[in-house]
């Protein structure tokens, strides 16, 4: 359960270095059986975590409404998560990892629906969905289409150094806040290829200059509250955006718990378990509606974290972990060290 009152650091044992900033407090945030934080970050709904080498999980992060940058700090130790961060952004935290969900019953529910997913559940009992940023969200998935790893960091990373604020943390290292719309919309294509997004520079350029018509941030964040297929809807009128980028952005940030984005590891997961024989071969438009409509059909309204799941458990067991793991941690982002 979520400690309702944050324990200071004074009251903590056994942790690891900590960087000392007077407005920054170290907070025990929850159990690791309600919050993993290593495969929350990088099973493939958010870039910007980084790990450094006292292992502590770190990303400067964006308030939603106030459009107000933090960073925070986080570390597993004795079963427990702890959180280094201004106290005032706790709830920002807690809202971001959305820690109001019981992880507990939900995965027992989806035990019910399912057993294949059983295996999955007991690798990774903490994972979850997060609710980020919808302008990192959709800005960041924009760089990820045909990209391995290392580069869509390294974009995104980029992005972030020449067109974000700049804040000096604890010990002066320096953090960059996602760019806003605005920002990307007047930059040039030059310069928004030169970070080594290739195509996708366009359609940084074209979605900014349309979300900045819609109204900004603001009207990315309205979508929250709009129905899963108004939201969606809305998203499909974006350039760059397919069928499966408007689904993490739904899922990912939109609190659309229905959301299914799938690729060809989704739809491998639904011929395996719930297709068989009658799997389409290809990603159409109506496959990509039938997959969907299975899964959510087999897990209900919060199939979408089902998803996340079954999607990370058959991606981990192909992935070399220690390599993939390492393109996290401290030095040139994206790269392995």
């Amino acid at each position: 359960m979520v400690s309702k009152e944050p324990a200071l650091l004074s009251d903590l044992t056994n942790t690891r270095t900590i960087r000392q900033n007077p407005a920054m407090q170290v907070t025990d945030l929850c159990s690791v059986e309600e919050l993993d934080v290593e495969h929350t970050v990088v099973c493939g709904q958010t870039f910007r975590w980084r790990q450094d080498v006292d292992r502590w999980w770190s990303c400067f992060l964006t308030e939603s409404v106030t459009r107000r940058p933090f960073l925070v700090r986080l570390h597993f130790e004795n079963g427990r998560v702890l959180c280094q961060a201004d106290p005032n952004d706790l709830p920002c935290i807690r809202s971001y990892f959305r820690l109001e969900v019981d992880l507990a019953q939900l995965t027992e529910e989806f035990l019910g629906a399912d057993p294949n997913i059983a295996p999955a559940v007991a690798a990774f009992p903490g994972l979850r969905v997060l609710r980020q940023d919808p302008v990192e969200c959709l800005f960041s998935f924009l760089c990820t289409s045909a990209a391995p790893l290392h580069r869509i960091r390294k974009g995104i990373d980029g992005l972030c150094r020449l067109l974000g604020e700049r804040h000096d943390g604890p010990l002066g290292e320096p953090h960059f806040a996602f760019p806003t719309p605005e920002r990307i919309a007047e930059t040039e294509i030059a310069d928004l290829q030169a970070l080594g997004v290739g195509y996708r520079a366009r359609y940084l350029q074209a979605t900014a200059r349309q979300v900045v018509a819609h109204g900004g941030a603001p009207w990315l964040l309205a979508l929250r509250d709009a129905p899963y297929e108004d939201a969606k809807a809305a998203l499909l009128t974006l350039t760059g955006v397919g069928e499966k980028i408007a689904d993490c952005v739904c899922l990912f940030c939109l609190d659309k718990d229905a959301a299914i984005p799938v690729d060809t590891h989704v739809r491998q997961i639904a011929e395996r378990y719930y297709l068989q024989g009658a799997a389409p071969k290809s990603l159409t438009k109506n496959s990509y509606a039938l997959i969907g409509d299975t899964i959510r059909n087999r897990f209900g309204p919060m199939a979408g974290w089902a998803q996340q799941y079954l999607f990370y458990a058959d991606t981990f067991e192909k992935k070399a972990w220690s390599a993939y793991e390492a393109q996290y941690r401290c030095g040139v982002v994206g790269e392995p060290k």
